[in-house]
């Protein structure tokens, strides 16, 4: 499985567990399949389909979502749109985008959220604890879920600062990273490093239809508009990165 993939999976997965855990009180496992169509912003990638299976659960204190484990320190109430706080330590997997530039490094952090009837505000920091790049992240985000009998919508928006350490090991191209792509033996992406922070801003919109008690399907979209220094590598030809994905899931 490469790094997009693996990346794409925690967050589709996570939105997958979100909305089955809905159904009915933690604890809970789900396990699903999930179709994904990635377009990367690298030159020469292009489009990509692949499908692959995931494994979740989620209970009063742990869970375990796609490539993110985390520990509520704050107790949820069992009305979600009761005005509350939510405060979850966390650790996850970080994969490099792209399709072929594979690299997995493992960050540490916080998440903090404030939920109730206007939908909910987060914000997350974290940190890298591999000594790859040694960089910080920081999001803030705001989502809101509509909900009809079976169907459930949640759209999205969330902007996210990476430090100059980790937007380098994110967006820059590294000489072994360039000697992966080639055509005709010849290098397509060019070497690139960034020294400034940056902020990318995001938006996201999941559908999620409950066939029953324990099936569900969905579709999910999110994309990323790159900072002008990302978009500044003459490797990036596209100003944004699009992942679609659709899924089944079976909670238990």
């Amino acid at each position: 499985m490469t790094a997009w993939k693996l990346g794409t999976a925690l967050v589709v997965s996570s939105c997958i567990t979100v909305g089955a855990a809905a159904q009915d009180g933690p604890p809970k496992w789900t396990v699903g399949g999930i179709g994904l169509l990635y377009e990367s912003p690298f030159e020469a990638e292009g489009s990509s389909f692949n499908a692959f299976p995931y494994v979740a659960y989620r209970g009063e204190r742990f869970y375990l979502e796609g490539l993110e484990l985390g520990y509520r320190l704050l107790s949820q109430p069992e009305n979600a749109d009761d005005l509350h706080l939510s405060f979850d330590l966390i650790a996850s997997a970080r994969m490099l985008p792209g399709s072929s530039r594979d690299k997995i490094t493992a960050d540490v952090g916080a998440r903090l959220g404030l939920h109730g009837s206007f939908g909910s505000l987060s914000a997350e920091i974290l940190q890298d604890v591999t000594d790859t790049h040694n960089g910080q992240e920081v999001s803030v985000g705001y989502s809101y879920t509509f909900h009809s009998d079976k169907l459930t919508i949640t759209p999205g928006v969330k902007a996210t600062w990476q430090s100059s350490k980790l937007a380098n090991h994110m967006w820059g191209v590294t000489e072994k990273q360039r000697a992966k792509m080639l055509e005709k033996d010849k290098p397509l992406l060019p070497l690139y490093s960034l020294s400034d922070d940056v902020i990318n801003y995001s938006a996201e919109l999941m559908a999620m239809y409950s066939i029953d008690d324990r099936w569900s399907v969905l579709a999910f979209g999110n994309a990323s508009y790159l900072d002008k220094k990302v978009r500044a590598n003459p490797g990036i030809t596209k100003k944004y990165d699009l992942t679609i994905g659709f899924g089944v899931a079976y909670s238990f």
